[in-house]
């Protein structure tokens, strides 16, 4: 990054900086964290701080897994993909599948949009308007706290995002992460894409059509039974030859979604898998630690919730992951 560290958000990790929506959301809940820490510190007053520490970040990763579980992977998987939990299961390996980690998750490059709107809470514009991406890329300096109604903080950025439709998943990747990722002002940068591509070769992945085997879908035998799209079919047979040469990442892409799903049957399958074995092998995983109205509250948690607790946003709708018909997210 070309920011210098002294103009970076503290984090677990730099890229929590990478882009104003995503340091966005790492605020809100580390906003979050620490209202329930005062809460926690309030009701056991002889605790530690680190007990206190230990209890809240707790109860803030029970969030996180039940908005997970509940709001973001039916919105991109459909309601029937991951079912419900039967308990921790220690036979089960937990651990990140290859075709996961270094493909399937990676669907989200595909619903990048070029431009990051900032609305106010009554859904209009803010004064400053949008950024573009390429300009946005480890760039605090899109926030002000010193600016009135909110302006310079997250909540425009949020508020965007819950109120715009992201880009479909599908091959088609913006020029702000095909030409101008990470790259220092006016110098170009990297193409996230051809990354993407060759991680999956560096992995040493298998072929999409082996990987589909492999997670019990049929092979395919031409490229129509790939996308539905002619002019996707033909150029992905001028690039590959043969249905058995393509790359997880592109086929997985291409396909044409499964039913009330945002994505194709291989990745709903890969994704579905990974998030299932998750908390199958968590022996920590929070409907096993938590009991009572801390279990019911937890499970009727949404991220809507979170959000307004911890900003000036009024008006957001209920599921934050479905659109209300805005554009940009």
């Amino acid at each position: 990054h070309v920011m210098p560290d002294s103009r970076l958000f503290l984090a677990g990790d730099v890229r929590a900086n990478e882009n104003p929506d995503l340091a966005s959301l790492q605020t809100v809940f580390m906003r979050e964290h620490n209202s329930v820490a005062t809460r926690i510190q309030t009701t056991n007053p002889t605790w530690t701080d680190e007990e206190v520490y230990q209890a809240a970040r707790q109860y803030v990763i029970a969030e996180v897994q039940a908005i997970t579980y509940n709001e973001f992977l039916p919105s991109l998987l459909g309601r029937s993909a991951v079912g419900g939990y039967s308990g921790y299961d220690s036979r089960v390996d937990p651990s990140m599948a290859n075709e996961f980690a270094a493909a399937a998750f990676r669907y989200g490059h595909s619903l990048l949009d070029g431009e990051l709107p900032r609305l106010n809470n009554d859904g209009t514009p803010t004064s400053a308007g949008p950024i573009t991406l390429q300009s946005a890329f480890f760039n605090t300096g899109v926030f002000n706290p010193s600016l009135p109604n909110h302006e310079g903080d997250i909540d425009p950025f949020l508020k965007a995002a819950a109120t715009g439709t992201a880009q479909e998943v599908d091959l088609l990747v913006v020029d702000d992460v095909r030409n101008f990722l990470f790259g220092p002002p006016g110098a170009g940068g990297l193409d996230l894409a051809s990354l993407n591509i060759q991680r999956g070769r560096d992995h040493g992945l298998a072929d999409y059509n082996t990987v589909r085997e492999a997670y019990g879908l049929a092979r395919v035998r031409t490229f129509d039974q790939i996308p539905s799209d002619p002019a996707v079919q033909a150029k992905l047979r001028t690039l590959y030859g043969t249905v058995d040469n393509i790359d997880l990442w592109v086929g997985g892409l291409a396909e044409t979604h499964a039913p009330g799903a945002s994505v194709g049957p291989l990745f709903q399958r890969i994704i579905a898998d990974q998030f299932t074995r998750l908390r199958a092998g968590d022996r920590h995983w929070y409907e096993s630690i938590f009991k009572g109205d801390d279990l019911n509250r937890l499970r009727s948690t949404h991220l809507s919730d979170v959000i307004a607790r911890n900003t000036s946003l009024t008006t957001l709708q209920r599921n934050v992951f479905f659109s209300t018909g805005g554009s940009g997210s």
